[in-house]
């Protein structure tokens, strides 16, 4: 018997059974194509198009079906999943994205929905880059995809490659864009690339300029110059026992031993809680047995801020008011070099390998990072003087194996 259904609908079920295979089929369902899908194991889930059961909707329902069968493999989702995704408001003409519409609620699922981010860090992170996406997408020529979206905030917002000014950029952007796609039915051209290297670029190491190791006869001079007995143990604990200034807040006495509790998130995971070892600067024998001594019974460190993330801060602030650091500041510029509170911890790793003899590895160890972590920040050490210290103490080491290999 001859079929019933009009020309255009046999061809319409032709060519979904032909790009799709069994187990979609359409029918109408009040004025509209109904699509549904049948899965192997009898059940069925079924989602009506916005289009009218007619002949001029053949084109854009086998359009539509291929799009929701793409979102469904590659997300993982329901057919409903799907079309709310394809029927998603966010698509505002062919080309055009409602980026207001992203962005409003892009921060209600960071914030609200999500709570990965507090309202506060969202504020400050977050709503300066979606203040620059908004600028962008706006400005000729007009970005016409993800990567193009990425490339424009990189060329006119700057940043040395690999900062991380333009790294939390281009990563912030590119988490919107995913969501843009993921959650709201963008098409996938606007997803930024899986390699956002090319778009963050590299920070090459004479760019990061860290900060300069300070010397034992300058963290002398810099102690002279602390008059509060506080900050004075403070910088001393830092200079001693190769501290980051956060690292003062997490201390413990254990036995004899001094043990920091403190653990750094860093790309390869959390740093583990340390024993450490004192190495007395020169000319301050004992100093580490007495620093130990001073927490043992409870002597006060200085103020140091709320949180973690005000100690370095509160140090500097201090500092920076003393006429000696000033002076040293300047001294270690005039030789390209750059004064901070980090200048203690790394003339630590200096003293380990001059004065004391201590290998990259072990030095490593004592400071709670990796080898390569400590050649990449303290292999670059090679100033004049630096260099005629350390061949001089080598010397020195050596004439004493060879004195008492003839004795």
């Amino acid at each position: 018997m001859p079929s019933s259904s009009p020309r255009w609908v046999i061809t319409l079920r032709d060519a979904i059974k032909r790009e799709h295979g069994l187990g979609w089929s359409v029918r109408e369902m009040s004025g509209r194509i109904q699509l549904t899908r049948r899965f192997d194991d009898g059940t069925r889930s079924s989602v009506t198009l916005d289009l009218p059961w007619s002949p001029a909707s053949t084109t854009s329902a086998l359009s539509q079906i291929k799009e929701l069968r793409e979102r469904m493999e590659s997300a993982g989702l329901s057919i409903k999943e799907a079309q709310q995704l394809v029927s998603s408001p966010v698509a505002r003409g062919e080309g055009r994205i409602d980026w207001e519409l992203v962005m409003q609620r892009f921060e209600k699922y960071k914030v609200l929905d999500s709570g990965d981010v507090r309202p506060s860090t969202f504020e400050r992170l977050y709503r300066p880059v979606l203040n620059q996406v908004r600028e962008v997408v706006r400005t000729r020529p007009i970005p016409r995809d993800g990567r193009s979206v990425l490339a424009a905030l990189r060329d006119t917002y700057g940043g040395a490659p690999g900062s991380p000014g333009r790294r939390l950029r281009i990563m912030y952007a590119a988490q919107l864009l995913r969501y843009a796609v993921g959650q709201m039915g963008a098409p996938a051209r606007w997803g930024p690339p899986d390699d956002l290297v090319p778009l963050i670029g590299r920070r090459d190491a004479a760019q990061k300029n860290p900060a300069t190791p300070l010397k034992d006869e300058q963290l002398a001079r810099l102690l002279e110059g602390i008059p509060d007995p506080r900050w004075r143990f403070a910088v001393q604990l830092m200079a001693t026992f190769g501290l980051r200034p956060v690292e003062l807040r997490y201390l413990r006495v254990s036995g004899q031993k001094l043990r920091v509790e403190y653990q750094k998130r860093t790309s390869r995971g959390m740093t583990k809680p340390r024993e450490l070892s004192g190495l007395d600067p020169l000319g301050m024998p004992g100093l580490a047995q007495r620093l130990i001594g001073r927490l043992a019974i409870g002597d006060a460190l200085p103020p140091l801020g709320n949180s973690d993330a005000t100690t370095a801060t509160a140090l500097a602030t201090y500092l920076k008011r003393r006429p000696q650091w000033s002076s040293l500041r300047q001294e270690i510029a005039a030789t390209g070099g750059k004064l901070s509170v980090y200048s203690c911890r790394h003339g630590f790793a200096l003293r380990a390998a001059q004065l004391y003899g201590l290998s990259p590895r072990v030095t490593a160890a004592l400071m709670g990072h990796s080898l390569q972590t400590h050649v990449n920040h303290y292999g670059h050490w090679t100033d004049a003087d630096t260099l005629d210290e350390a061949v001089a103490a080598a010397i020195q080491r050596t004439q004493s194996l060879h004195a008492r290999a003839m004795t």
